[in-house]
């Protein structure tokens, strides 16, 4: 986009695209890596080696070369310092500058290598000299003993220098006369290190190209065998199984080769095996595709009889409720009638039968109705939708709020109950009839509480109601989900119940893919709990939710 300047504005896009391309990029290296084939590679590490090892080689060499130039300039300078020590001694001691002047002189043009000769007197200064760059030398220190004798390196405008001053004494008395200094450069023996070093640099560089050639036919020569496997492969991959390698080798390759025959020969029998049992697996295919259908229309079949059966079920159900609850509705009419009639001339005896007989009546209808109940938890399915099991428990306690405070009885929730998918009336069904079945059986313990909690695991949640209660006979734990049955236990015999709310209580978890069981212990109480499938539990209440008691909620209230 160009602006009103004229200058073209980027979009951001754009550059975080560029970056990202940028970024993308594989380095040189690699790109050219992948590019070479192996063979290739190892002609490159070969060759490298091979330039390494001359490389190392020549460096060594020119090392040790140096350094024995260094020794080497290091002897001719003690050498010539010590011959015209000796050569002028007695002209030192005559003071015949001429003669010294003339041997520096001839020194320095006679050689190559002898760039500086002075002669200096007892006192340290010099009588006489030459040097080849026409500088004139200085005065010398003879309290400086520690420089005596010693070669000293140095560099200047000329080059590298190596220096020597060498005491020069009497021929007579061997006192000191003078002293004598040379230098010598080192020039000439460098050119020669240097001269050497690059005659071997080039007998590397021809051996090293006469070496790639030989590298790269050994090279092929070893991938030999393994062009070969290759080729074998692929043609083992296109079908042919009778493919071989012709490889006589006693090494590892020979191995390899011998190995993929016969991996190739076990291939085929295994094929062939294969495709025996292949012909085998279809004819059981077919006879099982046969006996599947045959299994499909029995259960066809069995599924229509089924729910037949149920539908006759129900019916029946229906038809035993409706017989049973018709008399039971005339007899319960007829007392009512009876007793507002007759309630003036009637002894006391009479109306008290009369009402006995009218509560049995809606007892027994009562049973039936929670039967035919029982009968349609599974088939007929209510609503789905959020139950908040917190709210639901806070309205038990208000249903139950008259039996909890005539028995002293507390209601405690323990954790935080998550919100249920589920059917509402059927929800409440279950935590009702465990509710008033631990009423029923809080029996008169000092401690009289009733727990209500959740754990939530990975794939279900499982809840509990606990009472500290009578408790209930192990003989008995495996009887109470059954219709019509209740413990042996003397104290429970005058309970009154129907027998059908812990049943009803069952079938409705197992409609949630659930189960139910029982833990007790005579006199220590029960703990029922159950299971529900984690599906039913989109979410939990969650939040920093301590444990607190409902009826600590019904006293804030």
């Amino acid at each position: 986009m160009q602006n009103s300047r004229g200058n073209i504005d980027h979009h951001p896009s754009e550059e975080v695209s560029a970056l990202e391309r940028l970024y993308a990029r594989k380095p040189w290296y690699r790109v050219i890596s992948q590019k070479l084939g192996l063979q290739a590679k190892l002609v490159i590490a070969f060759v490298l080696m091979i330039v390494l090892a001359l490389g190392g080689f020549l460096l060594l060499s020119v090392r040790e070369t140096g350094e024995r130039m260094v020794g080497e300039v290091n002897g001719q300078a003690r050498q010539i310092s010590l011959a015209l020590g000796a050569l002028a001694s007695d002209s030192l001691q005559n003071a015949r500058t001429d003669h010294l002047k003339a041997v520096a002189t001839d020194l320095i043009r006679g050689s190559s290598n002898v760039v500086e000769v002075v002669f200096y007197d007892a006192t340290g200064k010099p009588v006489a000299g030459h040097s080849r760059d026409g500088q004139q030398p200085g005065p010398f220190d003879p309290k400086n003993t520690s420089s005596l004798g010693q070669v000293v390196h140095t560099r200047d405008r000329v080059g590298e220098r190596v220096g020597m001053i060498s005491p020069v004494f009497s021929s007579q008395d061997q006192r000191i006369v003078g002293f004598v200094h040379v230098d010598i450069t080192t020039e000439q023996h460098a050119k020669q290190v240097l001269s050497a070093a690059r005659t071997a640099l080039q007998v590397g560089v021809v051996l090293v190209l006469l070496t790639i050639p030989g590298v790269w036919l050994l090279v092929r020569r070893i991938f030999l065998p393994i062009r070969l496997l290759l080729q074998a492969a692929r043609q083992i991959a296109g079908g042919n199984l009778e493919c071989r390698v012709e490889t006589d080798r006693p090494d590892v390759i020979g191995d390899l080769a011998r190995a993929f025959n016969d991996m190739s020969r076990t291939v085929r029998h295994q094929q062939e095996a294969l495709r025996q049992a292949n012909l085998k697996l279809g004819d059981a295919n077919r006879d099982l595709e046969s006996k599947v259908e045959q299994r499909t229309v029995q259960f066809e079949s069995a599924n229509k009889r089924l729910s037949a059966e149920i539908a006759e079920k129900e019916d029946f159900l229906r038809a035993v409720s409706h017989d049973l609850n018709a008399p039971l509705r005339n007899i319960s009419g007829m007392v009512t009638m009876l007793l507002m009639k007759k309630k003036d001339t009637l002894d006391a005896d009479t109306m008290h039968r009369l009402d006995r007989i009218k509560k049995n009546v809606e007892v027994e209808t009562d049973l039936i109705n929670e039967l035919l109940e029982l009968s349609r938890i599974k088939t007929r399915r209510q609503a789905m939708e959020p139950v908040n099991l917190e709210e639901m428990i806070w309205d038990l306690r208000g249903m139950f709020e008259n039996d909890l405070k005539t028995q002293d009885i507390h209601l405690i929730v323990d954790t935080a109950l998550p919100t249920l998918h589920a059917e509402r009336a059927r929800v409440r069904q279950v935590f009702q009839n465990l509710i008033d079945n631990a009423i029923k059986y809080m029996g008169d313990g000092e401690t009289k509480e009733i727990h209500v909690g959740c754990q939530i695991r990975l794939s279900e949640a499982e809840y509990y109601v606990r009472d500290t209660g009578v408790g209930i006979d192990a003989e008995d734990v495996s009887k109470v989900f059954f219709v019509f049955r209740r413990g042996k236990n003397t104290a429970l015999q005058n309970v009154t119940g129907k027998g059908v709310g812990l049943a009803s209580v069952k079938s409705i978890v197992e409609t949630y893919s659930g189960k139910i069981w029982v833990e007790s212990e005579l006199g220590k109480g029960s703990t029922f709990r159950f299971t529900i499938n984690g599906q039913y539990v989109p979410a939990t209440n969650g939040g920093s939710r301590t444990n607190r008691a409902i009826e600590s909620r019904a006293e804030a209230a």
